[in-house]
């Protein structure tokens, strides 16, 4: 492989097993948080608004608060209501390359502990601003969640 070929992999083959891992402590029952996770209605309140509730094996589209522009997509892989839920994931920026998305809940004292792992992200020092912006981004809409109500 020529360093010319090398420069023009594609996002999609540099891919690795990088990851965000963040976990947010919440003073509400796993059944809210779920719902804060699934529900069409809920997801604008910390995320991104959905089109209809997140359900297993079916698209998912969040768009933007301002212009309904589309900010993140992919398939809902798995569900385990409460307690597990695996999505792929992108972005604009990612040209369409998936990424997982898990979401862990579990009883805490007083609430639940919702961890999240996003991996499968880039690990070259071109799209580092993407981890970067990415890591952020989940770093705020998690702590958005203590503003349930």
């Amino acid at each position: 492989m020529t360093l010319d070929m090398t420069l023009d992999m594609t996002l999609e083959n540099q891919m690795t097993d990088t990851a965000i891992q963040k976990s947010v402590y919440l003073p509400a029952p796993k059944t809210r948080v779920w719902d804060f996770l699934t529900k069409a209605d809920l997801l604008g309140n910390w995320f991104h608004p959905a089109q209809e509730d997140l359900a297993e094996g079916e698209d998912y589209l969040l768009t933007s608060q301002k212009d309904g522009d589309r900010m993140c997509w992919g398939r809902v892989e798995e569900m385990s209501p409460h307690d597990y839920m695996k999505w792929s994931f992108t972005v604009g920026p990612m040209e369409g390359v998936m990424t997982t998305v898990e979401w862990r809940l579990a009883d805490a004292p007083g609430g639940t502990k919702l961890t999240l792992e996003h991996s499968g992200l880039p690990n070259n020092a071109e799209a580092y601003g993407l981890v970067l912006a990415l890591d952020k981004g989940w770093h705020g809409f998690l702590l958005n969640l203590h503003d349930m109500s």
